[in-house]
């Protein structure tokens, strides 16, 4: 018998008397949840439920694109320069110009210049 019980699915192994946990569960009796940024585990399969754009088996990879990173609470997105969006994938640069990968820095065409191709 497993002494502390073990709980959130977790069984006892009858030669050990230690509890074998589910999914991200840990500890000795399965009562620590592995999720990661804000992410938590189902009580019964220890599967993280992730928050925002965070995802993965531990809530560890950003969805954020283009520069972007997820916000270790809420799992938003911080855009950076000219990105916007849930994903960081929307360009505001104006009039054809495009947004730079990482920077987000508008690169214009023609005559346009300016923060976002408008002048």
């Amino acid at each position: 018998t497993c002494s502390p019980p073990c709980i959130h699915g977790g069984t006892c192994d009858p030669t050990t008397a230690a509890c074998i946990c589910v999914g991200q569960w840990s500890g000795v009796s399965c009562a620590t949840c592995g999720c990661q940024n804000g992410g938590t585990c189902n009580p019964t399969t220890g599967a993280c439920a992730c928050v925002g754009q965070w995802s993965g088996t531990t809530c560890t990879t950003c969805g954020c694109q283009n520069g972007g990173s997820c916000d270790p609470a809420t799992g938003a997105c911080a855009c950076v320069g000219q990105w916007s969006g849930t994903t960081c994938t929307t360009c505001g640069c104006q009039h054809g110009g495009t947004c730079g990968p990482t920077t987000g820095a508008c690169t214009c065409v023609g005559q346009w210049g300016g923060t976002t191709c408008t002048t």
